[in-house]
C-alpha cells in the first residue's frame, strides 16, 4: 500500500509554514553545545517571539532529548516553559510542544484532542519526509497491475477531524429517515437503539468512563461517551459498514449520513446551545447533513481526554524462564496474581467476550445483564 504523505501530514495537523520553519532550522546556528549546556553568547532568535527558531538543532545537539527540562527551557524560555504560562502556551497549535489543534476542528481549546505529533518530535517529521512516495509517479515495475484511477474514486473517501472530505450539505436526510436506514442495515448487530446485539458492541450507552475505583468493572465505550469526532464517525461507518459490504452504493452518502445522525441522536449529542446555555438536541425532522455533523464536533464528551503518549516505544525481550520478577505476574514475581486479558478487574468477562468466542449463544449486554 502506498502511503499518501499529504494525508499523514494532515493527520498531524502540520501547517506548511511550520514545516518550512522546521526545514530552515537545519541551516541556523546551534544554541547548545553537545554537552547540553546553552551557549550564553549565542542569541537565539524567536519565531513570533514565542520559541527558538532553531529548536530542531537544539534537540539534535542534545541527543534528541526534546523533553529534557534544559532543552525545553532553552527553546521556550524559562517563563514560557513552566507554570501557568507554560500550560497556556501549550494550547497554542504553533508551539513546538503543543498537542492542541485549531479551533476549527474541535470548536475550542479542549486539550489534546487531535493527538497530533508535536513539532519538537523532530524524528517523526524527518521520517515522513524520508519515506515520502509520490503516488503520481509510482511504477509497478512488473509487480501486479496499477489500479485504474476510475477504480480508486469509490475509495477516495477520507474524512478527517476538521471535516475535509465530507459530502456537500445537500447530501443527507432527516434523522427519522436515518433511523429507518439504521434499522435496516445496522440494528441486527448493534440493536435498534444502539444497545448492542448478537455479540456486537453497543453504540449508545449512557455511562461515564470515569471511575475512582480501579477494581470497578470497566465501563462500556460507545459513541457518546468515547468517540472524539463526529466527522470521523461518519467516515468510519461509510468505510467499514455493513461489514459484508462497506461503502455500499445501495446506502450511499445520503444513507450513511442518515445513519450517523440517528446514532448521534441516540447518544444525545447536541447541535448547539440555546440563549440560556442549554443544549439543543437533534429532532426527528432535522435534515442531517455535514453542517449539523460539524456542529456536533464541538460537543463530543470525551474529545478533550485524548492525548498523545509520546514516550518512546520500548520492546522488552521475551522471557520464558528465569525471568525477572518485574515481568512476572503482578510485577513482584507472583505468578498466581494476574488478571486475564479477557476479564475485567472484578473477575467478570469483558463485554460479550464469550459470545465473540462462540462459547455462549448470541446475546445482549454485559455478563449477567
Amino acid at each position: 500500500m502506498v502511503v499518501k504523505t499529504e494525508a499523514l501530514l494532515k493527520m498531524f495537523n502540520i501547517k506548511k509554514t511550520i514545516l518550512a520553519a522546521g526545514i530552515t532550522v537545519a541551516f541556523m546556528g546551534t544554541a547548545f553545545a553537545m554537552s547540553g549546556k546553552p551557549d550564553s553568547n549565542d542569541v537565539k532568535p524567536k519565531i513570533e517571539g514565542k520559541y527558538a527558531s532553531n529548536y530542531a538543532e537544539i534537540i539534535k545537539a542534545n541527543g534528541g532529548k526534546y523533553l529534557d527540562a534544559k532543552v525545553i527551557t532553552a527553546i521556550l524560555g524559562k517563563e514560557a516553559a513552566f507554570g501557568r504560562k507554560g500550560l497556556e502556551g501549550k494550547l497554542d497549535p504553533a508551539n513546538p510542544y503543543s498537542f492542541e489543534v485549531d479551533n476549527s476542528i474541535d470548536g475550542g481549546d479542549h486539550g489534546n484532542a487531535q493527538c497530533k505529533v508535536p513539532m519538537a518530535f523532530t524524528e517523526v517529521h524527518e521520517s515522513v519526509a524520508k519515506h515520502f512516495t509520490n503516488d503520481a509517479s509510482f511504477v509497478a515495475n512488473g509487480f501486479g497491475k496499477p489500479i485504474a484511477e476510475e477504480a480508486l474514486v469509490k475509495w477516495n473517501i477520507s474524512v478527517d477531524g476538521d471535516g475535509n472530505g465530507l459530502p456537500d450539505n445537500s447530501v443527507g436526510m432527516t434523522v427519522e429517515e436515518g433511523g429507518k436506514v439504521y434499522i435496516q442495515f445496522c440494528a441486527m448487530c448493534h440493536g435498534e437503539f444502539g444497545e448492542g446485539a448478537k455479540g456486537y458492541l453497543a453504540l449508545a450507552v449512557d455511562e461515564s468512563l470515569v471511575s475512582s475505583d480501579p477494581s470497578d468493572p470497566a465501563p462500556m465505550k460507545s459513541v457518546g461517551n468515547y468517540w472524539p469526532y463526529a466527522s470521523t464517525l461518519f467516515d468510519y461507518i461509510r468505510r467499514t459498514m455493513p461489514f459484508w459490504s462497506p461503502n455500499a452504493s445501495y446506502i450511499g452518502d445520503k444513507g450513511y449520513m442518515g445513519i450517523a445522525g440517528y446514532i448521534m441522536q441516540s447518544n444525545y449529542v447536541p447541535i448547539g446551545l440555546d440563549k440560556d446555555g442549554e443544549p439543543i438536541e437533534l429532532a426527528d425532522d432535522d435534515f442531517y447533513n455535514a453542517e449539523l455533523l460539524m456542529k456536533q464536533n464541538a460537543f463530543m464528551k470525551n474529545q478533550g481526554n485524548f492525548f498523545c503518549d509520546h514516550r518512546p516505544v520500548v520492546h522488552n525481550e521475551r522471557c520464558m524462564k528465569n525471568c525477572a520478577p518485574a515481568v512476572v505476574g503482578d510485577g513482584t514475581g507472583n505468578i498466581e496474581d494476574y488478571v486475564e486479558a479477557r476479564k475485567l478487574p472484578d473477575g467478570t468477562p469483558q463485554y460479550n467476550v464469550r459470545q465473540r468466542l462462540h462459547e455462549d449463544p448470541p446475546g445482549v449486554g454485559h455478563e449477567g445483564m
